[in-house]
């Protein structure tokens, strides 16, 4: 068969671009690093990111766009040590040593994976990132499996080398970090990369994920899949006519920030309301933000034929059956109808707004693909629905304008406790 376009991309700290028959040598090197990143204190860590958040923030502010505050917040000490807690039992020390955890016999240490091996989505790249920095907050090294769209990415990983604290320089963070972009015709090189990963992470579409999870793997490794999912949002009456403008606002915002791509953006807007005119005039005012959005703040990248020919279908379709509020190019769509389901996704900014039927709802919203449901009413109704919604599926309820800002738990899972090992010992012997 000859060598497959199979190429290391960053390697111990320096970026190559190199054809490669196989990825042994970046499992080995990346193995190296281990002892060296389990020696380093939990705290430097957290605060070699807080410092790395604030670069990235700056330097690529263009290409991470509304995100970047996000970034900054998430990866501040003080918020991604909480998050490392609360996935620890409460205490991140457990990653240096044994502590009591009010079992009368037990004491408890955490230690990480190993190799964890990071699938990312080109389309979400800055999502699989926060999985990068979470397992190296818990002391695992990584190969991230590239996307063939893997810039950003590159750019990002590769600049951690300009950073440095008073204990940890970026030049030895980064070697804990391999890069390859495997051609996903070459088998030999995808079952090397799923055995050898101690956590598997994929983040992507049910085609990607599914053939990633038939691969091969050790039957001691930790599977953490993100995708594939679907999100939407539910409004209230009375939430409309107190804040119409804001919610369209921040929903524009969740709608265009990965064109919908990302797991947790929205497709379908409910609303609650037996006012067909209420819900056409916040359709208006979506549609609105949405040009809003793409006018200044996350403007649209240029869409493929394809995909621009299946976005004039849609129009098409519900400018028979519905009302149909669009971009004169295909920027942005808005659907309303009478159509009570769950809008089946077409991606790239088109966003159906329909009345909310809660039984019709509670009956499509048994499938675990349901990720993400925002939720705009007053608090104690809000906290009600939320808990008979997720009794079956959906995992995360967070403000309109939040919805694809990553956090942890995601998913339904704390993926920094996944990503270690528990020891327990003898208080006494």
């Amino acid at each position: 068969m000859g060598i497959q376009l199979t190429r290391i991309l960053l390697s111990e700290g320096q970026i190559v671009d190199q054809k490669i028959e196989s990825i042994e040598k970046i499992i080995e090197n990346v193995n190296k690093q281990r002892e060296w990143l389990h020696s380093q204190d939990i705290d430097e860590l957290l605060e070699f990111f807080a410092i790395l958040g604030k670069y990235w923030a700056e330097k690529f502010s263009k290409e991470i766009g509304v995100n970047s505050k996000h970034l900054i917040s998430f990866l501040s000490k003080e918020n991604l040590g909480k998050k490392l807690d609360i996935s620890l039992r409460g205490d991140r020390s457990v990653l240096e040593k044994f502590i009591d955890l009010s079992d009368p016999k037990l004491v408890f240490h955490a230690q990480p994976r190993g190799i964890v091996v990071h699938w990312i989505a080109g389309n979400v790249d800055i999502l699989g990132v926060f999985s990068v920095i979470q397992a190296i907050i818990t002391k695992n090294v990584s190969i991230i499996k590239a996307p063939s769209k893997y810039e950003l990415l590159l750019k990002l990983i590769e600049s951690i080398k300009e950073i440095k604290t008073e204990k940890i320089l970026g030049s030895d963070l980064i070697k804990c970090i391999e890069i390859v972009y495997v051609d996903r015709d070459d088998e030999k090189n995808q079952k090397l990369l799923s055995k050898n990963a101690d956590v598997r992470i994929a983040w992507g579409g049910e085609e990607a994920v599914k053939s990633i999870l038939s691969l091969p793997k050790s039957p001691f490794s930790e599977d953490i899949i993100y995708g594939p999912k679907y999100s939407y949002v539910i409004i209230d009456e009375e939430s409309l006519s107190k804040n119409a403008d804001k919610i369209s606002q921040r929903i524009a915002i969740d709608v265009s920030m990965f064109d919908q791509y990302a797991c947790s953006s929205p497709h379908t807007v409910f609303v609650e309301s037996d006012d067909q005119k209420i819900i056409e005039s916040f359709a208006k005012k979506i549609a609105k933000s949405l040009d809003d959005v793409n006018r200044i703040l996350i403007p649209k990248k240029n869409t493929s034929p394809d995909k621009a020919l299946e976005i004039l279908d849609i129009r098409t379709e519900y400018g028979l059956k519905g009302k149909v509020i669009s971009s004169s190019g295909t920027e942005w769509t808005v659907i309303t109808s009478d159509e009570k389901n769950l809008a089946k996704p077409t991606f790239s900014r088109v966003i159906h707004v329909r009345k909310l039927n809660r039984e019709e709802l509670k009956k499509e919203n048994s499938s675990r693909k349901i990720q993400t449901i925002a939720i705009v009413m007053e608090q104690e109704k809000r906290y009600e629905i939320i808990d008979k919604l997720t009794l079956l599926a959906g995992d995360r309820c967070p403000n309109v304008g939040n919805m694809s800002l990553f956090d942890s738990p995601w998913d339904g899972m704390f993926g920094m406790d996944r990503m270690v090992r528990w020891i327990t010992t003898y208080k006494t012997q």
